[in-house]
């Protein structure tokens, strides 16, 4: 049985010292632009699956990374599906803020078409991660009845003006970057 919030924790490493990349891997994991938008372009349909919407104790490193003191959080975990195939697995930490109160409510909607909307949004550096065959994302894997193999993962820290959320996003088997 999947207990959420899944742990995503891993080596992440800056975009510039990540090496052995395909240039289809390198084109999805820097995607500048929404990831949303991107994946809706790749495909006839496209959904948001919400797994998991809870209240949840930032640890230290997720307080550093977004240089927060604010000690909870939304942790909000989907799976964006393309003709009906789950392609990325995405997390979202959003600090309880009552001026972004809207990105608490998401329900289906994709975080992406609604935090690309704003002209003040603003993206740190992107991290990448590698998740093995023994990482516990393996286990939403099987039970997503996709074959069990490495996966590569981003994640980054996002501002809309003084309000900061991390976001990660890990490419699922069959995922686009792997063709």
């Amino acid at each position: 049985m999947i207990t959420f919030p899944l742990s995503i924790s891993a080596n992440w490493q800056c975009s510039s010292s990540v090496t052995g990349l395909s240039l289809l891997e390198q084109e999805w994991l820097f995607e500048p632009h929404s990831l949303t938008a991107k994946l809706k372009n790749n495909a006839r349909s496209f959904s948001v699956k919400v797994l998991s919407e809870q209240a949840f104790s930032l640890t230290k490193e997720q307080q550093q990374l977004l240089g927060s003191s604010a000690s909870k959080a939304l942790n909000r975990e989907v799976l964006l599906l393309c003709d009906n195939i789950p392609m990325v697995y995405a997390q979202s930490w959003l600090p309880n803020n009552e001026s972004q109160a809207l990105l608490h409510n998401m329900g289906e909607r994709p975080l992406g078409d609604v935090i690309f909307q704003h002209s003040a949004l603003t993206r740190n550096n992107i991290e990448i991660a590698r998740f093995g065959s023994s990482h516990a994302l393996q286990l939403l894997v099987a039970q997503l009845n996709l074959p069990a193999q490495p996966m590569l993962g981003r994640r980054s820290v996002f501002s809309i003006n003084d309000y900061h959320f991390l976001v990660c996003e890990v490419f699922l088997p069959g995922a686009y970057l792997y063709s």
